[in-house]
């Protein structure tokens, strides 16, 4: 599997395909049993998928955005600092 965004519904699609026939089989749901779905289920769902989609992208940008910060935070203290020779013999006494 790639990162790609782009592969994202066809991953979730699958995903989603797997997990209802697994429901169906384990329930002993037949295929004669199977309804289809009226206009408002189907629009709900919908709005179910798109509320989780935009919670995925949020938390995937905060993810981002909060390991981008810690990386620049790591880059401000790696920068040498000058230490002056009394600096040094302190920390040696101290030890």
């Amino acid at each position: 599997m790639s990162n790609d965004p782009k592969d994202a519904p066809n991953v979730s699609d699958s995903l989603m395909q797997l997990f209802v026939s697994n429901v169906f089989k384990k329930n002993n749901v037949a295929e004669d049993d199977k309804r289809k779905l009226s206009s408002a289920e189907k629009q709900q769902i919908r709005q179910i998928v798109e509320d989780l989609q935009s919670q995925v992208n949020e938390f995937i940008e905060k993810q981002k955005q909060q390991k981008q910060e810690k990386t620049e935070a790591e880059e401000v203290q790696e920068a040498p600092k000058n230490t002056t020779l009394r600096e040094i013999i302190r920390r040696r006494k101290d030890k």
